[in-house]
């Protein structure tokens, strides 16, 4: 399994990226922040400084892409609109983008599955198939919106994992404020823990995306 895993992630580095935009929706999970680092792709204990670090995704198990999504890259972006919920209730999010010119490259870790016997009631309302729809780390979403709203319209394309936005999406509190306490790491946490770096590691380096990175 984790050969398979692994061998997927490094056919999609090189993946082109796809000019049309499409339609989704997103949630976010991670307020633990450590909840993220268990995902069904298997990659352990995730890096900050690793590929897109901690600006990941789960994808919906209905998916059309599900299938081979380990270790895909997408850019997404906050869309100023409403939409349905699994349920069919309205949600208007026409106004809580933060800039609607700026995306974020998230990359698949994760699965949201349709069918989740332990949190089955919110997992349908999202993740069901009535709209293409990807659970965000918290800290992609926060990029685009406030996570007081919960769920957010977005626009995504599928990306090389290599690719940089022309304009990246920023952290709100940005640079000037002390980063919170829950995002610095355990102890015992190191980098090499994460089963991406491997295979990221020269499409990065090459480029110098890994060279002095910082939290932004």
């Amino acid at each position: 399994m984790a050969l398979i895993v692994l061998l997927t992630l490094a056919a999609f580095l090189a993946a082109p990226v796809s000019a049309q935009w499409k339609s989704g929706r997103a949630t976010f999970y991670g307020t633990d922040a450590w909840s993220i680092h268990t995902g069904s792709c298997q990659y352990g204990q995730l890096a900050e400084d690793v590929g897109t670090g901690w600006d990941i995704a789960a994808l919906t198990d209905v998916a059309p892409d599900y299938r081979g999504s380990c270790g895909r890259c997408k850019e997404v972006k906050c869309k100023p609109t409403g939409f349905k919920d699994g349920y069919g209730s309205w949600l208007d999010r026409s106004n809580v983008c933060y800039d609607t010119s700026a995306s974020v490259v998230v990359m698949i870790t994760d699965t949201c599955p349709c069918h989740y016997p332990g949190n089955y009631n919110s997992n349908k309302r999202w993740c069901c198939g009535d709209m293409y729809h990807m659970d965000l780390s918290l800290w992609a979403f926060e990029k685009l919106a406030d996570t007081k709203w919960g769920v957010i319209a977005l626009e995504w394309r599928d990306v090389s994992c290599s690719y940089r936005p022309a304009k990246a999406a920023k952290r709100p509190w940005g640079g000037k404020t002390k980063m919170p306490d829950w995002y610095k790491p355990r102890p015992g946490w190191n980098r090499w823990m994460d089963k991406r770096l491997a295979f990221l590691n020269k499409d990065f380096n090459n480029k110098g995306f890994n060279k002095g990175r910082k939290m932004v």
